[in-house]
């Protein structure tokens, strides 16, 4: 074996054990990669690079169980697109009164906010607006 080569120590019970913790600490996680030795990865193509590295270079994708599919569809490269639905809201709806549909548009669009204040997604998805046209 190659010095490169590193030997794989978890079984898949294991990993499943680790990927169940995980969740229960990241409730909003959707899935998460693990490699053979344990390591855990939230994209795909940086578990396969590092399981490149491993004997039996295999990944394994755990799925939340408790996590609620959205409407938002995700493309091959892990970017997301918007429904129909919260393209109007961002082009038109960004009213205190649609604040949860508000907060899961920031969720979806991945923006990093100081606070979940109303005022705070509103303005944070106004400025995405502004710098990203609406398909």
């Amino acid at each position: 074996m190659s010095e490169l080569v590193k030997e794989a120590s978890f079984d898949k019970e294991a990993l499943q054990k680790k990927a169940t913790e995980y969740f229960a600490k990241n409730k909003d996680a959707k899935v998460v990669f693990l490699t053979a030795d344990g390591f855990m990865f939230l994209k795909r193509n940086f578990a396969s690079d590092h399981a490149n590295t491993l004997e039996g270079n295999e990944v394994f994708d755990f799925k939340n169980p408790n996590h609620v599919e959205s409407d938002t569809d995700q493309t091959e490269d892990g970017n997301n697109q918007l429904t129909e639905e919260q393209k109007q809201l961002l082009a038109s709806g960004l009213k205190k009164e649609n604040y949860n549909a508000i907060k899961a548009l920031v969720k979806v669009l991945n923006i990093e906010t100081p606070d979940q204040k109303a005022e705070t997604l509103i303005k944070a998805l106004e400025d995405y607006k502004a710098n990203n046209p609406i398909d």
